[in-house]
Order: C-alpha cells, then structure tokens, then sequence
C-alpha cells in the first residue's frame, strides 16, 4: 500500500469519533460525533482530489470516473461498545500484530481502504470507464435512515458492492425479520432489562427482585449475582446472525425465573431452547438464525425481541404458523429482503477473480446471514474485509483485524477497483 503512514493517521482519527448513534441534534440526525466522523472522511476525500456530496449529514459520497455507474457503500457508524474490552475501544492499539478498536473491522476500515485504493486508481492514470461512487453510510447500526433519505435525493447504481462482509464474496443474503414475543408480569420480579440492539446477542441483563425473589444458592448455580440490588446476568456478546458465538444472559436468568417457580416454561423451549426445531430448517443460503436479543418490562408486560434471519427461497409467512404455536402474543417487524445476485454474472465474477487473483485461491461465492449496505443496490455483493476462519469479534468486545488480513484486504480492493474501471 502506498502512503501507509498516512492512512493509518486517517484510521486512528475515524477509530477516535465515539460513532454510536446518539441522541439528533441539528444538522446531525444520527449525533455529533457520527457527523463529525463523515465529515472527517469527506474532508480527507477532498483533499485527496475528488468530489463529494454530504447529504445533509445523514449520508456522504465520493465520486470518480465517467460511464457506467458502480456503487461502493460502507458506514461509519458503530454498535455501542458493550462491556469486557481489554483495550481503550475508540483508541487504534496494536498488539502483536492485531489491530484493535471498536469499528475496525465494521466498517470503517474497509472503507477507508477502498477510498485509498479509488486514490491510487486516480493517481494511475489509467483509462476510467465507470463511474465509482462511494457512499459513506451513517444508520447502518440502527435503522437505515441514511438510505432512506438517500432514497429520496439520488437513484444508487444498480451494481454495487459493500465492504462489510466476508472474503471471497457474498452474493446473497438472508432476509431478516425482528420477532417480538410478549407475555404477563412476572410475580417476584420485576424492572427486567437487557441487551442493547436486535441485531447483537444480549451479554448483559438485570433484573429487581421482590419480596421472595433471592434465592442465593440457585443464584450461585445459573452464575447470577446481586449487584446495588438488582440480579445480574452476564454472557458474551455477538452478531446476531451467529448466535451460537455468544453467550446469551437472557437464558441463565429465564432458567432462574422458572426454578423459583416463574410460569417461563415456554418462553425457555421455544425462544431459548429451540423446542419447534426452527434453527434445523435449511435452504441453499443455509439454515435459520434465531436469537432473542432484547428485553423490556412495562407495567403488565415483558417482551422479548428476537433477531430472526430467514434464508431464500423461504418466507416468513411460511415460518409464521410456528411463532403462532409459542403460546405468546407475536409481532413481526420485516427489516430486510432476501438478496441474492447471480453467481456467474460479470459483477461476482470481477469481485470473485481479484479475491482470487491476490490470494491464490480458487474460491467460490457465499451466502450469509448478516445483513449488508450491499442491499441498498438491486444488486449488491458484500465483499470482505473478514474471513470466515477468523474471528474480528464484530458486535463485541475486542473487536479486531490483523495487520495482515488489513494489507491484503486492501490489495484485494484495490484489484476489484482497477479490474471494474476497464
């Protein structure tokens, strides 16, 4: 990579903006420091030599080229840090040779790295015959509103790829539905809180006990403990579409509830304990996900929001019959369609051959659970930066990317961008 000092200055300074979504502020829609951080990257961008559009902070663009139009789309914003981090999370630290911090590897990184290759694309001066426009998202953590007030200002290309997935590429994706089951009150306990988004599994829980609700020695055995007078449930966090690389909290404390003779028996078989068998069904895009990731108590209810990813050709009328068969009142909330682009087309293929060009491969197209900006084209493949053999801790603490899949990430980027400008 040329001027590799210079881009890791530009990644310490993304990694330094705590871009969670924060509370709208004006002329900020997503929080200050989500739209100092685009600004940052536009700014960069600029200097670098090329245009760029800020739409009204919900979302950036750089631009380059003439032709055919080909997307790029990452985002800057990042999931809440969560707890257990062994290093500062909005501070870039190496440690042996892996690079730690919260959005390294989702997505700020990658997104960098594909300005800095579009840079020595510029720079070249070999012949452009498309029209690359990068787009620097801002709400892909928590709701998308960045592509929808993009929706209204400007047409994305048709063809279009999102650095936030896995090497070699992804060419479809589940469709995600989030599944909120609600039942009674509790008798010994209330105020039950826990996890912080849908999409990432719950590592924290709490819940206040009422007269008869502590039990320590039951306690001890789901690993429970009372802290400033509430119950504590600790796990380990992940995305949501990989449920079984977490740890929910929610589970220790459902089996304590019932062990005191909570009436949660159903909510145990069929949100915890996968007693309808939904996690065994399988298309070719793979098998379901299922992973009850938030909790709220109002003053007669509890719900229990799950992250649900449906893989195509099914549907979720087809699953809707089985959440009807829980015995809790259900709700659905359809967040994503399936996606899928073909595998043998010249966009896969372009993608697919520079992956396989810098690693010596002989690799073939995935299909994944994770929903991706690649969504927001009508044809859209998520491209890197992760491997699947590898674990960045996405959606956790300790998120990570190794110096070298970083270099050779970058490298495959670039190939793509060069092999797509012909």
């Amino acid at each position: 990579m040329n001027n590799f000092n210079e881009y890791l200055a530009d990644l310490k300074k993304l990694l330094s903006y705590k871009s969670v979504f924060d509370k709208p502020q004006e002329n900020a829609p997503f929080g200050k420091p989500i739209k100092d951080c685009l600004n940052f990257f536009l700014s960069r961008a600029k200097e670098m030599g090329f245009e760029t559009i800020n739409y009204d902070n919900y979302a950036g663009e750089v631009v380059f080229g003439k032709g055919e139009e080909v997307g790029i789309i990452g985002h800057l914003d990042v999931v809440p840090i969560g707890i257990g981090w062994d290093t500062d999370p909005f501070t870039l630290t190496e440690k042996d040779g892996i690079y730690y911090g919260r959005g390294l590897a989702d997505d700020k990184t990658p997104l960098l790295s594909c300005l800095y290759a579009l840079k020595e694309l510029k720079d070249s001066g070999v012949a452009v015959n498309k029209k690359f426009r990068l787009v620097v998202g801002c709400d892909e953590e928590s709701g998308w509103r960045d592509i929808d007030y993009l929706a209204k200002k400007t047409t994305l290309p048709e063809y279009g790829f999102s650095p936030d997935g896995n090497f070699p590429l992804t060419y479809a994706e589940k469709g995600i539905v989030e599944v909120s089951f609600s039942f009674p009150k509790l008798k010994l306990f209330t105020d039950i809180k826990g996890g912080t988004v849908v999409n990432a599994v719950c590592d924290y829980a709490t819940a206040r006990p009422l007269d008869g609700g502590i039990d320590k020695e039951k306690m001890a055995k789901f690993n429970l403990s009372l802290e400033n007078g509430l119950i504590v449930s600790k796990g380990k966090s992940a995305h949501g579409s990989t449920p079984h690389l977490g740890k929910n909290a929610l589970l220790p404390l459902f089996e304590y509830f019932l062990s005191m003779g909570e009436d949660v028996q159903s909510v145990l078989d069929y949100l915890f304990y996968d007693k309808a068998k939904l996690c065994n069904l399988k298309t070719e895009q793979g098998l379901l996900t299922f992973s009850p990731d938030l909790i709220n108590q109002d003053e007669n209810t509890i719900t229990i929001t799950c992250d649900c990813r449906i893989p195509a050709p099914m549907t979720l009328e087809e699953i809707m019959p089985i959440f009807s068969s829980f015995g809790l009142a259900v709700k659905t909330k359809v967040r994503h369609q399936p996606m899928m682009v073909e595998k043998d087309g010249w966009f896969v293929q372009t993608l697919l051959n520079a992956y396989n060009s810098v690693m010596n491969e002989n690799a073939v197209p995935l299909s994944m659970g994770g929903s991706t900006f690649a969504r927001a084209f009508k044809k859209g493949c998520s491209f890197g930066p992760s491997w699947i053999t590898f674990d960045n801790h996405l959606h956790d603490a300790n998120e990570n990317l190794p110096k070298e899949h970083l270099l050779k990430g970058y490298e495959i980027y670039k190939k793509a961008i060069f092999d797509l400008a012909k």
